[in-house]
């Protein structure tokens, strides 16, 4: 090996803008983030699996311990999850007033909006496996009730 391929000294070797500031690197965070972005208006495609709470009660092979056992979990998740976003809430607005840090702030709102979202989901399930359907409507969830065809010729 030539001793000038060794000490090879070019313009990048103390002028390298790009390398600096990752450039690579940023355009693949860009991409994926540009991924991200339209996989998010794009309409979600109906479930391959449609199934009865009573097949995929076969299908996993649950007992009626098991899925009571699910339900206390659900609800425990979704109380635990609801409570941590409650207090990163107020924790959130500690920060704006007696820090005046408005990131800490929104960063805040957005850790409480993560423990709730998660809490609704636990809930639901839990609405789920103690009404045994599948495919629950938000309507549903939100009046506490499972409509049956009887209660709908009555409203």
């Amino acid at each position: 090996m030539a001793i000038k391929d060794i000490f090879k000294v070019s313009r990048k070797t103390f002028f390298n803008p790009t390398g600096w500031f990752g450039a690579d690197n940023l355009g693949i965070i860009f991409k994926g983030g540009w991924e991200i972005t339209q996989r998010l208006f794009v309409p979600a495609k109906d479930p391959v699996r449609k199934e009865t709470f009573e097949e995929a009660v076969k299908r996993f092979n649950l007992t009626e311990e098991d899925i009571i056992q699910k339900q206390e979990n659900y609800l425990l998740f979704a109380y635990i999850l609801g409570i941590c976003g409650i207090f990163s809430f107020g924790f959130s607005f500690y920060l704006l007033f007696f820090h005046s840090t408005f990131a800490g702030f929104l960063l805040g709102l957005a850790t409480a909006a993560i423990f709730f979202s998660q809490a609704f989901r636990f809930h639901f399930w839990f609405f789920e496996t103690k009404h045994r359907k599948l495919g629950c409507t938000l309507d549903e969830w939100w009046q506490g009730k499972l409509h049956t065809d009887s209660e709908a010729k009555h409203d």
